[in-house]
């Protein structure tokens, strides 16, 4: 090849280099879930990330192994549950309220022992609680937003089976999503029933036993996961339906002091299952289409938060 065919080439690749668009985050596809769903959340306990139910009230639950790559079936819900609050904690999984096949809202709660590798009955919830979040603090587990009377916080003493009730968040929301953070709690987003998505976020004090305003979003969304990845806390895709039909790609990361933007998701996604483990954030499954189930049950992670 002559010096000047190759210097014509070499422009001709520079250009398309430079009029590429920009590369997204790496997003690595895993093995799919067995069971496609959304509207139902994930927890993780030792290696592996736990996903009961999922719309349409299934009762399917399985687990992730993140050593092989390979997803496991469990034994099944007790009942099937869509749109649970869903945490792990001390070998266990735990699983509160939601709804049925019916869209009837639940006070169940259900215990699926790890090692046991069965379910047992846990305290009812103090009232229907459905689209809430779960998070453990101090050996407590909190219930936080939904929908359902009252809309009071709730806390479970797993040691004694037991709940209280706390002061209700500033603002009412479900489909929304929480997290533990620097010793409290912070709710973000959902939506509420004549106001729409939400962009405000909440921050609970244990020890003070009340609620605060926190930092607004930077879009509004319901039907998202909230992950606390690496010590930050992550909002992850969602859905705008009572103000539009669109489904976010979009995630945001809080630093402490504001939300800033973060690479997006793979694919528009809301309802859907997220994790953090081994420094890896997954999501699993979750709906394509804003108020609709539009599942092939993929599934992806990253490193590269």
């Amino acid at each position: 090849m002559n010096r000047a065919l190759s210097s014509l080439l070499g422009g001709l690749l520079l250009g398309l280099v430079l009029l590429a668009p920009p590369r997204a985050l790496a997003w690595e596809p895993i093995a799919s879930m067995p069971t496609a769903r959304s509207e139902t959340a994930a927890a993780v306990w030792g290696d592996s990330i736990y996903v009961p139910g999922g719309l349409g009230g299934t009762r399917s639950f399985e687990a992730y192994d993140t050593g092989s790559g390979r997803w496991r079936a469990l034994p099944p819900l007790p009942e099937g549950r869509h749109h649970p609050a869903v945490v792990a904690h001390d070998g266990k999984i735990f699983v509160f309220g939601g709804a049925d096949a019916s869209w009837r809202a639940s006070a169940a709660s259900f215990v699926f022992d790890i090692a046991g590798n069965a379910w047992r009955r846990g305290a009812d919830l103090p009232a229907v609680r459905y689209a809430a979040a779960a998070v453990v603090l101090d050996d407590q587990i909190y219930v936080v937003g939904g929908d359902g009377p009252g809309g009071h916080t709730l806390r479970y003493d797993p040691q004694r089976d037991r709940w209280s009730t706390l002061p209700p968040t500033l603002h009412r929301r479900e489909h929304t999503g929480a997290s533990a953070h620097d010793g409290k709690i912070l709710i973000a987003g959902g939506r509420w029933s004549g106001v729409g998505e939400l962009d405000s976020t909440e921050i609970y004090d244990p020890a003070a036993h009340r609620w605060r305003d926190g930092p607004r979003l930077l879009t509004s969304r319901g039907g998202f996961a909230v992950v606390n990845h690496a010590g930050r806390i992550y909002a992850l895709g969602g859905e705008v339906m009572m103000s539009g039909n669109e489904t976010l790609t979009s995630v945001e990361r809080f630093d402490g002091d504001a939300w800033v933007s973060a690479p997006p998701l793979p694919r528009a996604l809301h309802g859907l299952p997220a994790a953090s483990h081994g420094g890896y954030l997954y999501v699993l499954g979750g709906s394509r289409r804003a108020g609709a189930i539009v599942n092939d049950g993929a599934a992806f992670r990253s490193d590269a938060y």
